[in-house]
């Protein structure tokens, strides 16, 4: 592990940042304050407690992590800052030579990668106009692509075969750092430095402020890869990159919508039919980070409304990184996640298909070419993710797939809010359901689901920069409102962490409180009462349930043959005793109510599997009460 990662470990962006300024809404998901780079009296200086980073709004508009912030407000190199925080975090400095990944680079030697980016781009537009850039040029012109656009957007051609570029280079007595830095050249095993590009359509990458970063070369022939990108280098990493935010910036904060595509001909094709607000995610599905830069580009107060559409391809390949990207989005933009630092809600959709009297386009660069007002109006009249989920798995699969599918878009379930009710009611009238049928039905597919991420979950508390757990939230929470044994139980379990072991075959599933379910979730998957404390003061809705548990007075009773340790354990077992009753006896109610259904009345074969599990409950049931 990197020095600076080890640092990370020990020391939280809130640990380092607070030494400098007076943090406000500390337990908040974004706790924040007025910058300390700038004048203001509105704070716009905010903290991300999930990336560990901090994000200036206001007139700075930048941010980064606690080096970034300790090298900003001291004014010192990245060196000075490690050496600081290693103090601080109690590390001891290793040695390091200028070789070490972990050095990063000066503001200088950005800027030779940047200029040597440049360089590379000129030259390789330069063999595009060429004899050498024929096909490439054929090739761009049958996608719609000219000279003067593919010079707009930095678009080239790397010749094959001749390390052009590595002699071009030398020729230039480009600085060796910037050429070692760039990743432009690769260096085999056995042999010298060649060009990284050979026989592609080269695309500039370039960063949030236009700074050129890196290269996608497209293959013209039949190589195994059709696309490769530039090294990963301490300039450009793909998963943070968002192709087109440089152009599309202004138009996101205008609009409040952001249209996410698939590829760079894609976004390309769009900004040329005057579709501003277009970008592309580097790789198949979209990242945390991706997400957040774009959502930084949206406008802050919600005028107007924030919205993005995913608009990948219209194969079986695109709908699949289409359902991963909504996941990963929904989870990113949701009101719990501490990441959510803006006070509005970002809105995720899904761009409909394209009817073209032309055919079905396979993707938006082809949509776009057969018909832009086509186009624009599948992304003006999108479909909600829980729509696209269960249409998408409908056409291709069974109804069950269906439900599975829409299950992580649906929201509460059973539903306590008008817009989950509105959803249910969709999908039951798209399969001429009875809507409570549905709901059994989506209860049960939800309980699958949260088994199998627990079942798959790892048992150790994850690194920093991880997705923050979901607890459940509530608006109020007396322990009244809670099953007195399932309360007892969390509030043991949190209070003494070595209970834990005394809780074999139990499953949060098994709890009838959802808030309390997700609480011993977080709980047994880091298997530290300090994680759950933790995440707790991200969230102001959780923070009372979790405080009334602490505070809660477990009685142990103690006599000369029993101590602390063992009346626990007596406290602990009669809490599982009556948590595994208590579900097993609700399934049985279930089951009574699945009885009564006509399709099971009609089945033999079902009927018997029922009462198979209906006996294996009572059985179960008769062994708790008996222990």
């Amino acid at each position: 592990m990197a020095l600076s990662d080890d640092v990370k470990q020990v020391l939280s962006i809130v640990d380092v940042v607070s030494e400098y300024v007076q943090l406000e809404k500390l337990h908040s998901r974004s706790p924040e304050a007025p910058c300390p780079f700038h004048e203001e009296r509105t704070p716009s200086f905010k903290l991300n407690l999930q990336t560990d980073t901090w994000h200036c709004f206001g007139a700075c508009s930048t941010g980064g992590d606690i080096f970034n912030f300790v090298m900003r407000i001291e004014g010192i190199e990245f060196s000075d800052a490690l050496d600081r925080l290693c103090d601080k975090a109690g590390i001891e400095r290793r040695k390091r030579d200028d070789s070490e990944s972990e050095r990063r680079p000066t503001k200088s030697e950005r800027e030779s990668v940047y200029e040597l980016n440049a360089l590379a781009v000129d030259y390789w537009h330069k063999q595009l106009r060429g004899e050498a850039g024929t096909s490439a040029r054929e090739y761009l012109a049958s996608r719609g692509i000219d000279i003067a656009t593919a010079q707009r957007w930095g678009i080239g051609f790397a010749p094959s075969g001749s390390n052009s570029l590595l002699h071009f280079l030398a020729a230039n007595k480009v600085p060796k750092n910037a050429t070692k830095h760039s990743g432009l050249l690769t260096k085999p095993e056995h042999g010298g430095w060649r060009d990284m590009f050979s026989n592609r359509i080269m695309f500039a990458l370039r960063d949030r402020n236009g700074d050129i970063i890196g290269f996608g070369g497209r293959a013209m022939d039949d190589s195994e890869a059709k696309y490769i990108n530039t090294s990963e280098t301490q300039y450009f990493q793909k998963s943070e990159l968002v192709y087109g935010l440089d152009r599309a910036a202004d138009a996101i904060s205008t609009t409040g919508r952001a249209v996410v595509v698939e590829g760079y001909m894609d976004v390309i094709t769009a900004h040329e039919h005057g579709f501003r607000n277009v970008v592309a995610c580097m790789g198949t599905a979209v990242t945390r980070q991706q997400l957040a830069a774009i959502a930084a580009a949206l406008p802050l107060d919600g005028r107007p409304a924030r919205q993005v559409v995913m608009c990948l391809d219209n194969d079986a390949a695109g709908v699949n990184a289409t359902l991963n990207s909504l996941g990963v989005a929904m989870a990113q933009f949701s009101s719990a996640n501490p990441a959510n630092t803006a006070s509005s809600p970002v809105d995720v959709k899904v761009a409909r298909p394209v009817v073209s009297g032309e055919g079905a386009p396979k993707d938006p660069d082809e949509a776009i070419r057969q018909d832009p007002q086509a186009w624009w109006q599948s992304i003006e009249t999108p479909s909600e993710a829980h729509e696209f989920a269960f249409d998408s798995q409908l056409s291709s699969g069974t109804v069950d797939d269906a439900i599975t599918a829409a299950v992580p878009f649906i929201g509460n379930v059973p539903p306590s809010t008008v817009a989950a009710r509105r959803r249910i009611e969709w999908m039951a009238q798209r399969v001429g359901m009875e809507i409570d049928d549905l709901i059994g039905l989506l209860i049960q597919k939800s309980r699958e689901i949260k088994r199998a991420e627990l079942e798959t979950r790892p048992s150790r508390r994850g690194t920093r920069g991880t997705s923050a757990p979901r607890l459940a939230q509530r608006t109020d929470t007396p322990t009244q409102q809670y099953k007195p044994f399932e309360f007892e139980l969390v509030a043991c379990l949190l209070q003494h962490d070595d209970a834990l072991r005394d809780i074999a075959n139990l499953e949060p599933s098994h709890f009838e409180s959802a808030e309390l379910m997700s609480i011993l979730e977080l709980l047994i998957a880091s298997k530290s009462s300090k994680e759950v404390a933790r995440v707790a003061a991200m969230d102001e809705s959780v923070a009372p349930l979790h405080a009334a548990l602490m505070q809660h007075t477990i009685k142990v009773e103690l006599d000369e043959k029993t101590d602390f340790k063992t009346g626990l354990l007596k406290v602990t077992t009669a809490c599982v005793r009556r948590v595994k009753e208590n579900y097993i006896r609700r399934c049985k109610n279930e089951e009574r109510e699945i009885f009564k259904q006509e399709e099971v009345l009609s089945d033999d074969e079902l009927m018997n599997e029922l009462l198979e599990q209906a006996k294996h409950n009572n059985r179960q049931i008769a062994q708790l009460t008996a222990s």
